[in-house]
């Protein structure tokens, strides 16, 4: 959260390097590419649809959707950010309203190459800009406070700005993850896996690796880096076979790499791993960022 009170004055004559502008639907393919593109930032997204971007532009037509609280929080504003040339490098989806003290930014990307030192104080004016130009939920709403970007646990804007801002960190919220077939789903992804492995202390792993999920467990078998199996299994009634052990629904945080195996060592006592397995669990499922849009009203 940024208080507006921090938000850099543009200094000397030059013009800003970006402006925005509402989007159109002409907009609609260059927002699908831009969208797919800012994907290989997150380990888990959704696929998109071109009628989510084609409803969050058209819809501001209909005077119900601009006069409807819930909606204008909930639905929000597509803006296309450009150069002094007219040409766009990315997008800004925002609140249509401001809520209480705060204007909310829910997606923000920029086409690479880009200099984020530059672009960054630009995009704090330009949104406080937007945000004094619309109108609150309420009648009685207190003044503009802050911006809030809620882009996700890691973002390039992050990084500029916790160095120069005093920023006011929330922690970001999380999905509730299920997968009815945890097995086949580290099959399908065992593209994924091996490319992991290639690229660790761990490359070329042939073994086995027996996760114990307390009611049930499975075994990975790996032969020169490639996963070679997944099979169901079970630990003994006495004795120790297994080289990890996780409650399943803890598991899945380290397969979506949501948390860390050392984070979740650390948090959950039922969490464990032989020492010689460990690396070998790191390389498989490191601990990634992931945004997941919510297609609201999609």
């Amino acid at each position: 959260i940024v208080p507006v009170a921090a938000i850099p004055v543009k200094e000397g004559d030059a013009a800003e390097p970006f402006h925005l502008r509402l989007a159109v639907l002409d907009d609609v393919p260059q927002l699908m590419a831009l969208y797919d593109r800012s994907r290989g930032e997150s380990l888990v997204w959704n696929d998109v649809p071109e009628s989510f971007w084609r409803h969050h532009i058209a819809a501001w037509d209909d005077p119900f959707v601009q006069n409807d609280p819930l909606r204008t929080i909930l639905h929000g504003r597509l803006y296309m950010v450009v150069t002094n040339d007219g040409a766009p490098v990315g997008y800004v989806r925002a609140a249509a309203k401001h809520w209480d003290e705060k204007f909310q930014v829910w997606g923000l990307h920029l086409d690479a190459p880009v200099n984020w030192q530059i672009a960054a104080p630009w995009l704090l004016r330009a949104l406080h800009a937007l945000a004094a130009q619309i109108p609150a939920t309420e009648d009685n709403a207190k003044p503009l406070a802050a911006i809030e970007l809620m882009l996700g646990r890691s973002h390039p804007l992050y990084t500029i700005l916790e160095q120069t801002l005093p920023l006011r960190i929330v922690p970001p919220y999380a999905w509730y993850l299920r997968v009815p077939d945890v097995r086949g789903f580290l099959r399908h992804i065992a593209p994924v896996l091996e490319a992991r492995l290639a690229n660790s202390i761990v490359a070329g792993y042939t073994g086995e690796l027996k996760i114990d999920l307390y009611r049930d467990g499975m075994r990975l078998l790996f032969e020169q880096g490639k996963l070679a199996g997944v099979e169901p299994w079970r630990a003994p009634a006495y004795g120790d076979g297994a080289d990890a052990g996780c409650p399943p629904l803890l598991f899945l945080q380290l397969l979506f790499c949501y948390r860390s195996l050392a984070e979740l060592r650390a948090f959950f006592p039922d969490v464990w791993v032989n020492d010689g397995t460990a690396p070998l669990l790191d390389a498989l499922f490191p601990k990634l960022p992931s945004n997941v849009y919510s297609l609201n009203n999609a």
